[in-house]
């Protein structure tokens, strides 16, 4: 098994591409502890461990790092996967959602960095991957605070990834376009509401504007979050990886 005694953290694992990601480096041997307000949504396993915590919040997050590096020496991988989602212009962002939106997204993601890279250093080794989105390169409607969000954490990945080269430590960042998960079906549901267009039309348009003419499935990030995370990539640091259906190439 290609984790067989390795750990990873995994933020926002309980559903969608953090779930999969989760039960992915399970079945490969990992022990797995997965962090997120909510329980987990699959049936958990002895390398499964959930571990509740709002990243958003900074003392949360480092008591729980905390309780699980007590527990278990070594942490091998961090996947910061957790985040919210605005569909909103810049006129209709209030300021509590867009703190909510900055909060979770950003400062969650370098909550749980500031807890596990001293781990990594003193182990003189470790991978990170952080979850950013293809709004990293491009914009989309309606997503200016998201969009910022993501953006800054594919930067926070090249920056963090030089600053902890030295330490043998690897930072990349995956892009998703469209995958369906949880947070897609939302947002098809808030684009309904404004459109009065049923589902089907409005996720066949979304496919439509896709080279690949199809949205993108959670095993199809998680395979790549493993991927990053192995050996396998050890020469890569500070990438950013477009999991898109080609979107951002058009």
């Amino acid at each position: 098994m290609r984790f067989k005694n390795k750990t990873i953290i995994i933020t926002g694992g309980s559903s969608g591409i953090g779930a999969t990601t989760a039960q992915l480096f399970s079945q490969q041997g990992a022990t797995v502890c997965v962090l997120d307000k909510k329980n987990l949504a699959y049936p958990s396993s002895k390398r499964i461990i959930y571990y509740p915590c709002d990243v958003a919040d900074s003392k949360q997050v480092k008591t729980t790092i905390e309780t699980i590096h007590d527990k278990i020496p070594t942490i091998d991988y961090l996947f910061c996967n957790a985040g919210v989602h605005l569909f909103a212009t810049i006129e209709e962002s209030s300021l509590g959602a867009m703190n909510y939106v900055i909060a979770s997204n950003l400062f969650g993601t370098i909550y749980c960095l500031q807890q596990v890279l001293p781990i990594m250093k003193k182990q003189r080794h470790g991978s990170i991957v952080l979850m950013a989105s293809d709004q990293a390169f491009i914009a989309k409607e309606q997503c200016a605070i998201y969009g910022a969000s993501k953006a800054a954490i594919a930067q926070l990945a090249k920056s963090t990834a030089l600053d902890y080269a030295a330490y043998n430590i690897r930072v990349n960042c995956v892009c998703p376009g469209t995958i369906d998960t949880p947070m897609y079906q939302k947002v098809i549901e808030q684009f309904q509401e404004r459109t009065q267009l049923s589902e089907q039309t409005i996720k066949s348009n979304v496919a439509d504007r896709l080279p690949l003419k199809r949205v993108g499935k959670p095993e199809e990030v998680a395979q790549v979050v493993e991927f990053l995370c192995s050996d396998a990539a050890s020469f890569m640091t500070g990438t950013l990886v477009n999991i898109d259906g080609g979107y951002t190439i058009q």
